[in-house]
């Protein structure tokens, strides 16, 4: 055993996270953490790693105990040097010979040419600080790594070499995901926060799933038959307690004592109810003709001597369902934003087709307004709805309650993404333009979104890095790379085309050891 988390429960001001978690980690274990957005994830990892003290109960820890810890923000050191980031991990007794060999072997390893190891950890891109966090942590000496968000802004390409190295790792891991394919190849148990509790299961995915699903059907027989039963006790204690004779009176106070127990294993059942998943349903569009989209000779470049993209041409048809892949960096979203004329190209032809009505779903959420909140964002669109037309509309998007007058500066990156569908949704489009639609996500909100945009009508251009969405919806394949657009027929023909251009730690990192 490395570590045991005994009778844990934290919250924050009013509001609890979770309470009397007991859980215990071994040496082989793979596990992932899921719950929906704001549940507690990280805080229970946080707390695991010693940043913050559980209001309640404890953590045990071994003597042989190692842990590696790659958070979901992955730095607050942003004046630092790429060099001076990775020196901090190394330990002082190593000599300064073998700690340069060290950050050097790390840095090249993770894709970082030497000319800039220099540069703030400020200037970094997400896909960037991700791998520079990966770097340090996966080349520690550990028995236990803790990853947050592990595969958020890397490329697929990254993702599978990634999922690859911790299959061989043999240590212990912890960590958050909403990638399925992550998850499914590299867990062997789930931590699954669910109102205020955790539950624990063992082994595979589909497993989890299977099982989690089973124990839901449990909770809502038991749950049924305790309801039963506790109507028919207070029907007794009521017909005993009319007759009024000292025998039916303890018999009466008898039963109120089988009835109370009842009734707390019923309000103990009832806090374990499954999350509420959002069901997101796009109103049959419009239709579109027969060609949606055609680029022509498309170039671009924010340095006339260096472009971007050169030479695109693609056409688009009605109804179908394009998936746009490539190495982070080579131009994806650039080329969304030249679709949706954010951006002017230096030279080519980009034609929408007739009665074109497009829902663009930017990666940075960009077009919600900071000032205002929730319902305000959503009855902008819909000034006639009453007020509970719009509740109930949000509500299927999980803002329920007071989380409806939460502002948009407050939300979460899975709230931003869901209230951002909630909105486009209203505007009725016949072709949605999607970057990275699953980034902060849970699981099943993913799940609900690929089944939503599978049924979709209309056409499809999406940037995304979770292989699943990508293989179940996606007609067509472009790939951009060094500038030029190019289509494969299917995914497994197009993912060998950039793993060699891909990060990976270099072998001969694993001779040092922190």
């Amino acid at each position: 055993m490395l570590f045991k988390i005994e009778n844990v429960s934290h919250n924050f001001g009013n509001q609890d996270i979770f309470y009397d978690v007991n859980l215990s980690v071994y040496e082989h274990d793979r596990i992932a953490l899921i719950g929906p957005n704001g549940s507690g994830k990280t805080t229970l990892l946080r707390i695991i790693n010693g940043e913050i003290e559980p209001l309640e109960g404890n953590i045990f820890k071994t003597k042989n105990l190692k842990l590696g810890y790659l958070k979901q923000f992955r730095t607050d050191e942003l004046n630092l040097t790429l060099y001076d980031y990775v020196l901090k991990e190394i330990e002082k007794s190593i000599n300064e010979e073998m700690k340069n060999k060290i950050v050097r072997a790390v840095l090249k390893g993770m894709g970082f040419e030497e000319f800039e190891w220099e540069r703030k950890i400020s200037s970094l891109s997400g896909g960037e600080l991700t791998r520079l966090g990966l770097g340090r942590v996966l080349a520690g000496d550990y028995n236990l790594l803790i990853l947050d968000e592990p595969t958020n802004h890397l490329d697929i390409f990254s993702i599978n070499w990634l999922i690859n190295y911790l299959k061989n790792y043999k240590g212990a891991l912890i960590f958050v995901s909403h990638d399925r394919k992550f998850i499914s190849e590299l867990a062997n148990r789930f931590w699954e926060i669910n109102n205020f509790k955790v539950w624990d299961f063992k082994g595979n995915y589909n497993q989890y799933l299977s099982n989690r699903k089973n124990m839901l059907l449990n909770i809502t027989s038991r749950k049924q038959n305790l309801q039963k039963e506790i109507e028919r006790l207070n029907s007794m204690i009521e017909r005993f307690r009319k007759w009024g004779t000292e025998k039916m009176m303890k018999q009466a106070k008898f039963r109120e004592m089988l009835r109370d127990k009842l009734i707390k294993e019923y309000e103990e059942i009832d806090s374990l109810k499954e999350e509420k998943v959002i069901k997101i349903k796009i109103p049959e569009p419009k239709r579109t003709g027969y060609k949606v989209l055609e680029v022509k000779n498309l170039k671009f470049g924010y340095d006339d001597n260096k472009l971007i993209l050169q030479n695109i041409n693609f056409e688009i048809n009605e109804s179908e369902k394009i998936t746009i892949l490539g190495k982070n960096g080579c131009g994806k979203s650039t080329l969304l934003k030249l679709l949706m004329g954010k951006l002017s190209p230096k030279n080519g032809i980009i034609n929408w087709g007739y009665t074109i009505k497009v829902g663009y779903l930017d990666q940075v959420i960009s077009s919600l307004n900071k000032s205002l909140d929730v319902m305000d964002i959503i009855w902008k669109d819909v000034p006639d709805w009453q007020d509970f037309e719009v509740r109930k509309y949000i509500g299927r998007f999980g803002f329920a309650g007071d989380s409806v007058f939460k502002s948009v500066e407050t939300l979460s990156g899975g709230e931003l993404t869901r209230l951002a569908l909630a909105k486009l949704i209203l505007q009725k489009p016949n072709v949605l333009i999607l970057d990275e639609p699953t980034n902060h996500l849970d699981i099943f909100t993913v799940q609900t979104l690929e089944e939503t945009l599978k049924d979709f009508k209309g056409a499809i251009i999406m940037v995304s890095h979770d292989e699943n969405l990508i293989k179940n919806i996606s007609d067509r394949l472009f790939l951009i790379k060094n500038g030029v657009l190019l289509e494969y027929q299917s995914f497994d023909s197009v993912l060998p085309e950039l793993l060699n251009d891909s990060f990976k730690i270099k072998k001969k990192i694993k001779k040092y050891r922190f």
